[in-house]
C-alpha cells in the first residue's frame, strides 16, 4: 500500500515550489496552445535580449548542458525560429540569430507569462506585491549567498 506524505503547508519554501511548479505547467500549457515546446521558453527570451549569442553563451545563461541546448536549437532551427551561423572569426564557435517567426513567439509566450502572472497576484494590493518582491528577493539573495550561483538578474554576455 503506497503511503501518503504531507507538505509541510505554511512553509515558505514549499510555497515558492509549488508556485514555480504551477507557473510552469500554465506556461507549457500556453506555449502548447501556440504549438510551440515548453523546451523552447529558457533560449528564446535571452535571444531576443541579445541577437548572435554563442551556443556556449547559451549554456551559460541558461545553466543547462550543451547537448540540451544543442539539440533544442536543432528542433527550434527545424520549427524556423532560430537559425545557427558558424562564426566568421571563430570557425569553432556557432552563433544563434532569433528569427521573425522567433520574435513573434516569444512576444507570444512574454504575453502569457504576464497574463499568468496577473492571475498569480490577482486581489493583492499594490502594498502586497512591493512586500512580496521584497521578501522573494531576500530569500532569492540568501540562496545566492549559500550557494554561490547568481540567479543572472543580468545576462553577461561576451561579445
Amino acid at each position: 500500500m503506497a503511503k501518503t506524505i504531507k507538505k509541510t503547508k505554511n512553509s515558505p519554501v514549499t510555497h515558492v515550489n509549488d508556485i514555480a511548479k504551477l507557473f510552469d505547467a500554465h506556461m507549457r500549457i500556453e506555449m502548447f496552445k501556440n504549438g510551440m515546446r515548453a523546451s523552447y521558453r529558457q533560449l528564446l527570451y535571452p535571444l531576443s535580449l541579445k541577437d548572435g549569442v554563442t551556443q556556449l553563451d547559451l549554456v551559460r545563461i541558461t545553466k543547462l548542458k550543451a547537448p540540451t541546448i544543442s539539440t533544442t536549437l536543432r528542433n527550434m532551427e527545424t520549427d524556423g525560429l532560430v537559425k545557427r551561423e558558424t562564426d566568421k572569426d571563430d570557425a569553432r564557435a556557432t552563433r544563434v540569430y532569433i528569427t521573425e517567426k522567433g520574435k513573434e513567439t516569444e512576444k507570444k509566450m512574454r504575453a502569457s507569462g504576464a497574463k499568468i502572472e496577473r492571475a498569480f497576484l490577482y486581489g493583492m494590493s499594490a502594498d502586497e506585491k512591493e512586500q512580496l518582491v521584497s521578501f522573494l528577493g531576500k530569500m532569492k539573495e540568501n540562496m545566492e549567498k549559500i550557494s554561490g550561483i547568481p540567479a543572472d538578474d543580468e545576462f553577461f554576455i561576451e561579445d
